[in-house]
């Protein structure tokens, strides 16, 4: 018996696994944080990229890289636009869930993966399987439904369309860290958090009005919830495939409504919850037949 456990212990995809599970487990509480704080999108924003730049700051000394230097001018450019687009996605994740049924954001943004897939093929030259073609088909037959659900009810579709600008930025985001895998993935999270910030100084006179339960949500997602999920998500890379690691993303899409439904009782609209299944499928069709050639 003793012997099984460690042979488990020691299984470095399944510490992969664990380790990106509980990193996605924590990320979806995202969206209930945002609607916890009870405050406007911009004070979120502002605080949320604060604090994320803090402790990202913090973390990346910690993990003893004191340093990095870009080779020339191009990568200099190029890691300036990944931390404008991290910025860019952190602020429309706020506003999508501010603006719509936070049900309809998680959905929307799990299509990031599909993005980047289209933006791989376009700017690297990399051919997208038949399946993930499959994937794309289906996911946006889930978008679709959320969008049109919106519409017939006669709102939501501004924050359903940030929410879809949310995922072609994510995809753009996920496509360029492909391609400079070196880049110092934390220092570029901790520097978009401080531009999110300093966007949102020009955007509000009353950013500092705000009551001390307020502050104490947002130290909670900007301080533990966000950098700890980032952390165990990218830990999780070094044991498992990135295409394994998408398919956690099932969870946040699927606990994110289930923990505004406990907690606010937020029932998600019944055409996201057919939408959003079509999106998880179509995640489980893409990722599944690599996950299985790779093994």
């Amino acid at each position: 018996m003793s012997s099984g456990w460690s042979d488990l212990i020691h299984d470095h995809r399944l510490r992969g696994m664990c380790i990106a599970a509980l990193g996605v487990f924590v990320i979806s509480f995202d969206a209930l944080l945002v609607r916890l704080a009870a405050v406007d999108a911009v004070t979120v924003s502002f605080y949320r990229g604060l604090f994320m730049g803090l402790s990202m700051l913090l973390l990346w000394q910690f993990r003893g890289v004191h340093s990095w230097r870009p080779a020339d001018r191009k990568e200099l450019w190029v890691f300036a636009l990944i931390v404008m687009l991290s910025a860019l996605s952190t602020t429309l994740f706020v506003f999508s869930v501010k603006y719509t049924a936070a049900a309809n954001t998680v959905v929307l943004l799990a299509t990031s993966s599909f993005f980047a897939a289209v933006f791989t093929y376009l700017l690297l030259g990399e051919r997208i399987a038949k399946s993930t073609l499959a994937a794309i088909v289906i996911s946006f037959i889930g978008v679709l439904i959320v969008f049109g659900n919106s519409l017939s009810l006669g709102g939501g579709w501004i924050g359903d369309l940030l929410g879809l600008s949310l995922a072609v930025v994510m995809g753009l985001e996920l496509t360029l860290l492909r391609k400079y895998a070196h880049f110092p993935k934390l220092m570029i999270i901790a520097l978009s958090g401080f531009l999110a910030a300093f966007a949102m100084l020009f955007a509000s006179d009353a950013l500092l009005d705000i009551s001390a339960q307020t502050l104490l949500w947002l130290l909670l997602m900007g301080l533990v919830q966000m950098p700890l999920a980032i952390y165990l998500i990218f830990l999780a890379t070094r044991y498992i495939s990135s295409a394994e690691v998408s398919l956690f993303s099932t969870i946040e899409t699927t606990l994110a409504p289930v923990w505004l439904w406990l907690f606010l009782a937020e029932i998600p609209p019944k055409m996201t919850v057919v939408g959003g299944s079509l999106v998880i499928a179509a995640i489980l069709v893409n990722a599944l037949p690599k996950i299985t050639a790779k093994r």
